[in-house]
């Protein structure tokens, strides 16, 4: 993974001392977990913070499934998010540092993920595509400045209509519910483009460039739609938890393209 040294990190924090050292010197091997072959796959990478607060890097290829992907294609090269040492490029974060969030101030990292995005050359795939959203398309500094986004990012919506679908005023929606050409425009980059998300101990809303989305969290149903040796595969890429539940619960509820099309 291409994370850089940083400089200046909280001294509270084990990794710290890695900006005077060579990268990945405190962490773990992980061995890795064969893939089930015959299916198309792609290389997913992390970074986990280990409970003894050593860093674990994970390299290794998997299905490219939209259950995996989802896990590493939020938020492309460039977004920025509010931490105590101000904004930070999502790719200059490294896990143990504290993002911004919502409604529980300012949480540590303990997961980024990152997978690059590879233009299609063949008719027979889909193109790789990502998300644009103009400056102040949702209000202003909403986003500041414009904020590019992958396939599997949500944001945030607010409704009163929302209530009588999952009793709340606001749920988090994808991006493509949003895409109309002016307040969300899809692009199709010609050049590989490196795409990533992060998560908490908890599921957090965050801002990106202002903007209110969500940190990674697998869904609730993910042991229904993930089992034998995916499931395995899947959990090796978060060796800091003994379990998948370990996720907890979503802070807001989700909603799926066809929910959000009934709020119109």
């Amino acid at each position: 993974m291409n994370y850089p040294r940083r400089a200046g990190m909280p001294a509270s924090t084990a990794i710290a001392s890695q900006a005077a050292t060579p990268r990945w010197t405190a962490r773990r091997p992980i061995h890795p977990i064969q893939a089930q072959p015959n299916v198309p796959q792609r290389r997913y990478e992390a970074l986990s913070l280990l409970s003894d607060g050593t860093l674990a890097e994970i390299s290794r290829r998997a299905p490219a499934h939209p259950l995996f992907e989802s896990a590493f294609g939020a938020l492309a090269r460039g977004t920025l998010l509010a931490t105590e040492e101000g904004p930070v490029a999502i790719e200059d974060m490294l896990p143990g540092m504290k993002v911004e969030t919502r409604d529980d101030g300012f949480q540590r990292v303990r997961w980024i993920g990152t997978i690059t995005l590879v233009p299609s050359h063949s008719a027979s795939q889909m193109p790789m595509r990502l998300f644009r959203v103009p400056v102040d398309s949702f209000g202003p500094s909403r986003p500041m400045p414009d904020l590019m986004l992958a396939p599997h990012a949500r944001l945030l919506h607010r409704s009163p209509r929302l209530r009588e679908m999952v009793s709340d005023d606001s749920a988090l929606a994808p991006v493509t519910a949003f895409e109309d050409g002016q307040t969300v425009i899809r692009v199709a980059p010609v050049s590989p483009v490196s795409v990533y998300h992060l998560a908490f101990r908890d599921h957090h809303i965050l801002r990106a460039n202002g903007l209110e989305i969500e940190s990674y969290h697998p869904g609730e149903d993910l042991y229904a739609r993930l089992g034998g040796e995916n499931l395995k595969l899947f959990q090796s890429f978060f060796p800091h938890m003994t379990s998948l539940t370990e996720f907890g619960p979503l802070s807001v509820p989700r909603i799926s393209l066809e929910d959000f099309a009934a709020l119109s």
